[in-house]
C-alpha cells in the first residue's frame, strides 16, 4: 500500500487479480469429470482453463473460464488432467463485458505448469494490454483494487477497493464494511458553477468553518463539508460544480480516521477522462 499524495489515504497497487467467470451457459446440471474440471452437458463438453489478460498499471487479470470441446477432447482432458502434454482446440464458452462478440471465438489452451488448469495461449484478448478503467468498472462486484468508474456523461470517480457497486434510480452507490459512497450527477442547463453550487447547498446543515472546504480548481468548484452524527457515525458531503453541471459524492464511514479516504474519493472526481 501506498499514501495518496492529496489526502493521505491507503491506495492499493499494482498485482494480480482473479475472477471467476461461473459456469457456461446450460451447463449447470451437466456430469462433473477430472474433480469439476471437465463437464459433459449431453452433447455438449467443456473443459476448465484459465485466461491471463494484461491491464494498464502492470496488473494481470485471470479469468477462471470454460471452453467448449468435442467429447472426445473432454474425455481426453479427463484422463490426461494435469499432465503437460495436455494441448486442447475449441472455443470460448462466454462473454465478457466490456467486450464483444467472445462466446464462440476459436481457442487454444495448454498446460503451462502441472497439476494446474490449462491456460489459454489463443485467444482474441491475448497479445494487447487492455484499459485498466475500462475492464474492471463493467465488473459489478466488490474488487480487491480501485478502479475509476464511468458514471453518467463524461464523469468518473474512484471506485475504492473492498467496495461493491449497485445501481440506484438516480445514481450509483458503493458498498463495504463501514463505508459507502453515494454519486449523482445533475445538470441544470446555463447555471454557472457559483450558482449550481448555492443551489445544491440550499438546506445544508450548519458546520463550522474547520468542517468545510471550497476550492477552484480551473473551470470547478470543489467543496465538501462533513459532520458527525448523534449515533456517531461520520458524513461528508461533496459538491464538484461546473457551468451546467454539478457532482454530488456523499460518503459514509464509521472510522473517524476515514476523513482521509472520504477526501480521496471526492479528489479522485474527473470530467472528461
Amino acid at each position: 500500500m501506498t499514501a495518496c499524495h492529496c489526502c493521505g489515504a491507503e491506495v492499493d497497487e499494482s498485482g494480480a487479480l482473479d475472477l471467476d467467470l461461473g459456469l457456461p451457459p446450460g451447463a449447470r446440471d451437466a456430469e462433473r469429470r477430472a474433480g469439476g474440471n471437465v463437464l459433459l452437458a449431453g452433447d455438449a463438453a467443456y473443459v476448465r482453463c484459465v485466461l491471463p489478460v494484461e491491464l494498464t498499471g502492470d496488473l494481470e487479470l485471470w479469468f477462471g473460464a470454460w471452453m467448449r470441446v468435442t467429447t472426445a477432447a473432454a474425455r481426453r482432458a479427463e484422463t490426461a488432467w494435469g499432465s503437460p502434454s495436455l494441448r486442447l482446440t475449441g472455443t470460448f464458452a462466454h462473454d465478457i463485458k466490456p467486450w464483444d462478440d467472445l462466446h464462440g471465438a476459436k481457442v487454444t489452451a495448454e498446460v503451462r505448469e502441472p497439476d494446474e488448469p490449462p491456460e489459454l495461449v489463443q485467444h482474441p484478448l491475448l497479445d494487447h494490454t487492455w484499459d485498466r478503467d475500462r475492464v474492471l468498472g463493467a465488473f459489478l462486484v466488490e474488487l480487491p483494487v480501485s478502479v475509476q468508474q464511468k458514471l453518467r456523461g463524461p464523469w468518473s470517480i474512484e471506485r475504492t477497493a473492498g467496495l461493491t457497486p449497485h445501481l440506484l434510480d438516480d445514481g450509483l452507490r458503493f458498498a463495504g464494511p463501514g463505508r459507502t459512497v453515494f454519486v449523482d450527477t445533475r445538470k441544470a442547463q446555463g447555471t454557472p458553477a457559483e450558482r449550481f453550487l448555492e443551489m445544491a447547498l440550499s438546506g445544508a446543515p450548519d458546520v463550522p468553518e474547520d468542517q468545510q472546504f471550497l476550492v477552484r480548481d480551473g473551470v470547478e468548484l470543489r467543496h465538501a463539508l462533513w459532520l458527525t452524527t448523534n449515533s456517531g457515525g461520520h458524513e461528508f458531503y461533496g459538491h464538484v460544480a461546473r457551468f451546467g453541471e454539478l457532482l454530488l459524492v456523499t460518503c459514509l464511514y464509521d472510522d473517524p480516521a476515514d476523513h482521509a479516504w472520504a477526501r480521496h474519493v471526492l479528489n479522485s472526481v474527473r470530467y472528461g477522462a
